[in-house]
């Protein structure tokens, strides 16, 4: 073996390359403790830069997962990242400690409530897992009271939540449960809010007549409480606007604009135009829809950003660009989006943003735009999984397969998010499942999309 000095390769003497996101996500286990970790490790790859516009005419078919990581970047941030985590243990310690000196003091009403508090800190940080125990704890002890209060927060919290994760029968049980109460106790409030939960899970069934009778009842419960009738009137709105009723649907999404406006809810305001701009939309009035989404989208506070509020706006505005056929508009409010989500950490809208990504390229013929489907079902399998998310993803990508004549896997994606959908008991899902099914035997492709 010769001892004589061998030139360095040119790649030891310079900087070693980044990694892709893909390499150090599969370096790093999906676990618990380094969730933080690979969540920052995700955010640091966020490139908003104006080479932004150069690299993805370049890369049509890029995503998250091709962008890079310097991992001396993210040594750097490890600090911040354990300041992050504890803040998070420092919030839920003091919750439960909380909880434990309310129990001590004979106030099990706030014991309840400090649980609840914490559950609302998880579910805010889409830790739905999380969350779900916090509350159940909370309902298990509220129970036990004769103070019912605490157990109808406990419910509607447990209710909104199971609807978020997409058990809808199970939020619907505790909204039930929540309004029995309720109006035994003839607490206007909380019948108001479970009203208000029962009324959006039968929306998202589409079950008009259902949720409007609901959210009619909540009405009558509401009051003078600005919030929750603003929010009801905002829920009868939208349901009018899918019943075709046009004019009611205008007279209450103003109505639910004023109570938003009275109290300052831009937050409100913002989820009342975009209903306005979907209703604007469905009956042909693009430039007014148009109009109104990019006043929603001015109104997103820019001191302390709302990502989540800021992506549902983008995403509305990206899916009408599609609509309409304006192809590059659309690409370049998701791009945006997929910054913002990257940024913000915010896994479920990316996965949302790439479906529509992947609808745009089947618009464009373009086959290699399954990619974007693969990475959406990867970001949902990620962390705490999110089947139902999953199975919207799997719906999107068999229309796409068959955008692209590929009967056979389009078949087998839609089979599977029936599968995915078991668990949930959403009978109105899985018939939309199974239509499409039927459907896929006499549809034919026109001008890139499947039809019959």
């Amino acid at each position: 073996m010769s001892l004589t000095p061998q030139p360095l390769h040119s790649a030891a003497i310079g900087s070693p390359p980044p990694l892709r996101i893909e390499q150090a996500l599969r370096l790093l286990p999906d676990v618990d403790d380094l969730a933080p970790l690979r969540g920052f490790a995700v955010s640091l790859a966020s490139n908003r830069s104006p080479a932004r516009a150069a690299w993805t005419a370049s890369e049509p078919n890029r995503t998250v997962g091709k962008r890079t990581l310097d991992p001396a970047v993210l040594r750097a941030k490890v600090p911040q990242v354990l300041s992050h985590v504890a803040a998070r243990v420092a919030v839920l310690y003091g919750a439960a400690v909380d909880a434990l000196e309310s129990e001590q003091a004979g106030d099990l009403s706030q014991a309840v409530r400090a649980l609840v508090r914490a559950g609302e800190y998880e579910e805010d940080a889409a830790r739905y897992a999380q969350a779900h125990a916090w509350y159940r704890q909370a309902l298990g002890i509220a129970e036990q009271l004769r103070d019912r209060q605490p157990e109808m927060e406990a419910l509607c919290h447990l209710g909104r939540l199971e609807a978020a994760r997409g058990y809808l029968d199970e939020g619907a049980r505790a909204f039930q449960r929540s309004l029995a109460l309720a109006e035994a106790e003839s607490d206007h409030e909380h019948a108001a809010g479970a009203c208000h939960g029962l009324g959006n899970v039968l929306f998202a069934q589409s079950q008009w007549s259902g949720a409007e009778a609901w959210f009619t009842r909540g009405l009558q419960h509401a009051q003078s409480n600005r919030s929750l009738s603003g929010a009801l009137a905002l829920g009868l709105g939208q349901t009018a606007q899918r019943r075709g009723d046009n004019t009611t649907a205008a007279e209450l999404l103003a109505r639910a604009r004023e109570s938003f406006d009275a109290i300052g809810d831009r937050a409100g305001v913002i989820r009342t135009l975009l209903a306005r701009g979907q209703a604007e939309a469905a009956q042909g009035r693009t430039a007014e829809a148009l109009a109104t989404y990019r006043e929603a989208l001015g109104r997103v506070p820019v001191v302390e950003p709302d990502s989540v509020l800021e992506l549902s706006v983008r995403l509305r505005l990206a899916e009408l660009y599609l609509e309409l056929g304006r192809l590059p508009d659309a690409e370049d409010e998701l791009r945006r989006g997929e910054d913002l989500a990257i940024t913000y950490q915010q896994t479920r809208w990316l996965a949302r943003v790439y479906v529509l990504m992947g609808r745009l390229r089947g618009q464009q013929q373009d086959d290699n735009g399954f990619v974007f489907f693969e990475q959406a079902i990867e970001l949902c399998r990620s962390g705490e999984p999110a089947r139902r998310l999953e199975a919207d993803v799997y719906r999107e990508y068999a229309r796409f397969r068959w955008t692209m004549g590929d009967r056979h896997e389009a078949r087998a994606y839609l089979e599977r998010a029936r599968e995915l959908l078991e668990p949930f008991g959403d009978d109105v899902a899985r018939e939309r499942i199974e239509q499409d099914l039927r459907q896929l035997d006499v549809w034919v492709v026109t001008d890139g999309a499947p039809t019959q």
